[in-house]
């Protein structure tokens, strides 16, 4: 992204894409083209602020300065450390603006020094990278820059018209020399409209799918024996013992898709090497999600497309973001201290059942009053007065409701950081472009200055960030960084990634990140911790699969990323609300006749565990039984003041302890 600052006022005037960049290529997303209203946006949070009054939504605030936050977060902080240890304070984060730095750099060495509870990062990615670990290890995703030489394209339960804009203009280009593209996706999305073959399985139903291919490829000896020989363990046991179960007529009634359609996409994916499919991380939020994603990655195994430029992309992030975290985060800071762990997901129960209780809640990077699942428990435990909560954020979110301390945060155009792209293999150096607005600070400096409030002396916390980024750009623990240095980051903003280096895991070295050494179709890791060794269909736990679950909320809700934001981000700016317009669900013709409604209806879908209210969407071709609502609205701007997770449950997935938003069931009616 290229920033122009009128010097004079110190104020950027324009973001645009950098040309030069091979991605990006000269232009941004909808979000992003207006990132200058997020910046220079009234709602942001300028100077630090106590609040006076109750917690909760209205809350009420009092200027205070930097010096008196840091003295009162710090004097709060070591009472609550003296009386019951550093482990009943609970750090809650994300990734935030997808900066290193930011996500995962100073404030870890402040929780370690200070022995706080370990976090479990699980939102948004942990059973699709649990997936990935048990088969492939985390490394080999195909790279979007192939595309044009593809013959067959297949977007899986991935919108990237909305989510992943810069990949299409490849896809374009592989269509215009031939390349058929097939969604395959429940919903209809603006993808799906974009492509020349829509295939829409059942929700949680995607591992049948990928099985019942692999069993047609498999039985008219299209598979690479060769590749599978040479490159995997377990192949064997796939085949003789496992694809027999996936006949045509099985999964037809598991997947709802016709057993012609099923052998059609086999042969088409089976007729080339050059395939490539581009999957996403929605897939596996499911309870079922990780084995959906292992089936998926298996596929161009089972071809040999993964020998080739082909495969599968998931996420290029888990490769391009390994780093050296003891050295980033300063795990000796620990000392040999084991404090206990929290599942994110699980916030509710953190703060509501832990025994000893949790005390004090630092969140930045993430707004959990919105984001995690079962919002009503959550909202509870942040309710508690007897909590200690400090909330650092660009914008006054609903979790900030709950603080006692609120700190301004900045922007990206205010900071140094690297960032490592999750959807090809380009670095990229975000260099400050103006000053800090108002008084924010940057994650980074927010915790060395509490750092020394707190007396930790360590060097660690003296470090600048370019000293930092300098420590993470290391060729020795990470191939990729072969080549690149801050030198030619400052110079050029960005540099790709060594993929073609011999020291890469996966196909250019012939070793794959597992314990064998190989592609793990069969996985001992997977069977000693009490999984299916082999790829398979496990019906979800809440989901239509489950009969008696579904005979009394009979939809299942889909609550995939919108078109205008990223999460809780750009919720803040006037013009892309104003393009949201207002809270959807889209619903099938045959579902809202059932119910005598008609687009436009104010509706209420709800379950057990809470209800949400929003506008009828009728769309043709939807699959029946599923709604499709958007992700992690601000709760404070709907009707009942929470959102669709207010319906979700805490429960996690199949693997990686990740969370289940997709396997939420539900029924919708009209509202007064």
């Amino acid at each position: 992204m290229r920033v122009t600052v009128d010097t004079r006022s110190g104020r950027a005037i324009e973001v645009r894409g950098d040309p030069s960049h091979p991605v990006t290529r000269g232009y941004l997303c909808n979000k992003v083209n207006n990132y200058l209203d997020l910046v220079y946006n009234e709602r942001r949070v300028m100077y630090p602020r106590r609040r006076v009054g109750p917690k909760g939504p209205g809350a009420k605030w009092e200027r205070i300065s930097w010096d008196e936050a840091l003295d009162e977060i710090a004097a709060r902080l070591k009472q609550i450390i003296e009386q019951d240890g550093g482990d009943a304070v609970l750090p809650f984060s994300y990734s935030g603006t997808l900066g290193l730095l930011g996500f995962l750099g100073m404030a870890e060495r402040f929780f370690n020094r200070m022995g706080a509870c370990r976090l479990e990062r699980t939102i948004c990615t942990a059973a699709g990278a649990a997936a990935e670990m048990f088969t492939t290890g985390r490394a080999g995703d195909a790279n979007i820059e192939e595309l044009p030489g593809m013959d067959l394209v297949i977007l899986w339960g991935t919108n990237l018209v909305s989510t992943g804009v810069h990949a299409m203009p490849f896809i374009n280009e592989a269509r215009a020399n031939g390349a058929k593209i097939i969604a395959i996706d429940p919903r209809v999305t603006r993808t799906t409209a974009f492509a020349d073959w829509h295939i829409q399985p059942r929700p949680g139903t995607d591992a049948a799918l990928a099985l019942g291919v692999m069993k047609i490829i498999v039985d008219r000896g299209l598979h690479d024996l060769d590749f599978l020989k040479a490159q995997t363990v377990g192949w064997e046991k796939l085949i003789d013992e496992r694809l027999p179960e996936y006949t045509m007529e099985h999964v037809e009634r598991i997947t709802g898709v016709a057993a012609a359609d099923i052998e059609k996409l086999a042969l088409l994916y089976a007729s080339t090497k050059k395939s490539f499919i581009r999957v996403n991380w929605g897939i596996q939020r499911h309870d079922n999600g990780g084995s959906m994603t292992r089936a998926i990655k298996l596929l161009p195994a089972i071809t040999g497309a993964m020998a080739g430029k082909g495969g599968v992309c998931m996420s290029t992030g888990g490769e391009m973001r390994a780093i050296d975290l003891a050295k980033l985060q300063r795990t000796g800071l620990l000392a040999g201290r084991k404090p206990r762990t929290f599942n994110m997901i699980q916030l509710g129960h953190a703060l509501n059942d832990a025994q000893p209780p949790v005390r004090a809640l630092f969140v930045w990077n993430a707004d959990p009053a919105n984001c995690v699942p079962d919002t009503h428990d959550a909202r509870k435990g942040l309710a508690r007065e007897d909590l200690f909560t400090v909330v650092h954020d660009t914008f006054l979110t609903d979790s900030a409701d709950y603080a006692d301390i609120l700190l301004p945060a900045d922007t990206a155009l205010e900071r140094m950081d690297l960032l490592a792209a999750y959807g090809n293999y380009y670095f990229g150096l975000s260099q400050p472009a103006i000053e800090k607005i108002g008084e924010s600070l940057d994650n980074g400096e927010l915790f060395r200055r509490l750092a020394r409030r707190m007396g930790y002396e360590d060097d660690c916390f003296s470090q600048t960030d370019e000293e930092m980024l300098e420590e993470i750009i290391d060729p020795q623990f990470n191939p990729l960084f072969e080549g690149v240095t801050m030198e030619l980051l400052k110079e050029q903003g960005w540099a790709r990634a060594a993929v073609e280096s011999p020291r890469r895991s996966g196909v250019n070295s012939g070793k794959w990140p597992t314990p064998s050494g190989k592609i793990e179709i069969y996985s001992e890791a997977m069977q000693q911790r009490g999984l299916d060794p082999l790829p398979a269909h496990v019906p979800e736990i809440e989901g239509l699969e489950n009969k008696q679950a579904a005979s009394r909320f009979p939809l299942q809700v889909i609550s995939a990323a919108t078109h205008y934001f990223i999460g809780a981000s750009f919720q803040h700016v006037p013009r892309l609300q104003e393009m949201m317009s207002r809270p959807t669900f889209e619903i099938s013709p045959q579902d809202a006749s059932a119910r005598g409604i008609e687009t436009g209806d104010w509706c209420r879908l709800y379950n057990d565990r809470g209800e949400t209210f929003g506008y009828a969407h009728i769309v043709e071709g939807l699959l029946a039984g599923v709604v499709g609502a958007p992700k992690q609205l601000q709760g404070s701007r709907m009707k009942n003041g929470v959102n669709l997770n207010a319906l979700t449950s805490q429960r996690e997935a199949d693997m990686g302890r990740g969370p289940v938003f997709f396997s939420t069931l539900a029924e919708i009616e009209k509202a007064d």
